[in-house]
């Protein structure tokens, strides 16, 4: 949070190279910290139309999709929910294999620039599907400010985060690494 203070960032793609790194959970989990910090207001929006797993990780429902919203066609107040009072979630029940040329489109930008304006938030937190994947999480890009890429020790190999560095290069900034499920050691560091 003090990164993205400093740094004037407020949007941040939550993403990995393939399927099964832990997205989903690390998205939902940095979004229930955030909301945490008095005074914070954060959106965790579930823009992996591929596979759309925030509302199961949320143990909620999700009775709609958010292609309505990102095309304009409907209220950002229609597809918010509010689990605490921190945080807003936008939820998707529905797959879209043509995710890629909603989230490109202008009615995408026009409308997460409305919704963070009118929403008063501090971040917003897009759980994304796998960069190497699909070509999704290029086509959203040019909206957020930069890209926590999550990476699983037991099945992400050096070559594909070289990868996604080389495809982050020049669209938007890299705001971190986090592994998930690191393997134990008998040398633990001292």
């Amino acid at each position: 949070m003090h990164t993205l203070k400093a740094r004037g960032w407020k949007r941040v793609a939550v993403t990995a190279p393939a399927a099964g790194c832990g997205t989903t959970f690390t998205a939902v989990n940095l979004a229930l910290s955030l909301a945490r910090v008095p005074g914070s207001r954060t959106i965790l929006m579930d823009m992996n139309f591929r596979r759309p797993g925030v509302a199961q990780a949320l143990r909620m429902q999700a009775p709609w999709d958010l292609a309505d919203f990102l095309s304009g066609t409907v209220r950002m107040e229609d597809r918010l929910l509010r689990p605490l009072p921190a945080l807003a979630v936008g939820l998707n029940g529905t797959v879209d294999q043509d995710a890629a040329e909603l989230l490109h489109g202008c009615s995408c930008a026009e409308a997460l620039d409305g919704m963070m304006l009118r929403s008063g938030a501090d971040t917003a937190l897009f759980d994304l599907p796998p960069v190497l994947e699909h070509d999704d999480t290029a086509a959203f890009l040019p909206q957020v400010d930069a890209v926590l890429l999550i990476s699983d020790g037991t099945s992400t190999t050096a070559a594909q985060l070289a990868a996604c560095e080389k495809m982050l290069a020049g669209q938007t900034q890299l705001l971190g690494v986090v592994l998930n499920r690191a393997g134990r050691t008998d040398h633990p560091l001292n």
